[in-house]
């Protein structure tokens, strides 16, 4: 099952990420339209999408290759 963490860059979703790696997640994709969190925030071995939430209704999923599974 893939993870989907929005807000990814800033000060609670980096630490979310470090935890899901931690835990083991191996598909965590992180969402952000960096308006105020920072690109260095989020790992490597994380899938990253730029976007707004509003996009999310848009299918980016099925680009992923993720759809039903987060």
């Amino acid at each position: 099952m893939a993870v989907l963490v929005t807000g990814a860059s800033g000060c609670i979703g980096r630490p979310m990420l470090l935890t899901l790696l931690d835990a083991g997640h191996e598909e965590i994709v992180a969402r952000d339209d960096r308006s105020t969190g920072f690109d260095w925030a989020v790992p490597a071995g994380v899938k990253r999408v730029v976007c707004e939430v509003a996009d999310l209704a848009l299918g980016w999923e099925d680009k992923l290759g993720t759809r039903n599974r987060i």
